[in-house]
């Protein structure tokens, strides 16, 4: 019989008890596509109620973690590097004390899709037209990525992740 092999049994220690994956709140871009004609997607902000819809998920996500049996749990965050999604973590952060936090890291691969640059409409319409063709998984935006681009990269930093 051969002994327990020490690393895996201290990674088990270190594995999530939960991944609860949350995306922003409204957006500028929610309201009114046209904002991305005019602003990189990165810096799209939130609206207020985004804002308010956030801070609801915070105080939603605290209470469904703080009814855990393991009175000693702890989170740790990763964000998008995008200005909506920050300012949703931030919102969300409001709801936990922060002895509870373990950290917060960047990490963007877990950015939204990527369209392209600045989105014109007229563009957009005829390329909404040719994903139904293409299929919505594998349609490659110009400029851009396809949703089976953004499970590759999604997939691969839930792979390489260390969870601490």
């Amino acid at each position: 019989m051969t002994e327990p092999n020490q690393e895996a049994m201290h990674h088990h220690h270190h594995l999530p008890q939960r991944i609860i994956l949350v995306r922003h709140g409204e957006s500028q871009g929610n309201l009114d596509t046209a904002a991305y004609t005019t602003t990189p997607d990165n810096k799209i902000p939130l609206t207020p109620l985004g804002l308010a819809q956030a801070r609801q998920a915070g105080d939603h996500l605290y209470n469904i973690i703080s009814n855990d049996e393991n009175k000693n749990w702890r989170v740790y965050f990763y964000v998008s590097p995008y200005d909506r999604t920050r300012s949703t973590l931030r919102e969300i952060g409001r709801s936990f004390k922060k002895e509870r936090i373990i950290g917060v890291r960047e990490e963007c691969r877990v950015r939204e899709q990527d369209f392209g640059n600045f989105q014109v409409k007229e563009r957009m319409k005829v390329i909404k037209e040719s994903i139904e063709r293409f299929g919505r998984f594998f349609y490659r935006f110009p400029e851009g990525e396809s949703a089976a681009d953004v499970f590759d990269r999604v997939s691969g930093m839930f792979l390489s992740v260390r969870f601490v």
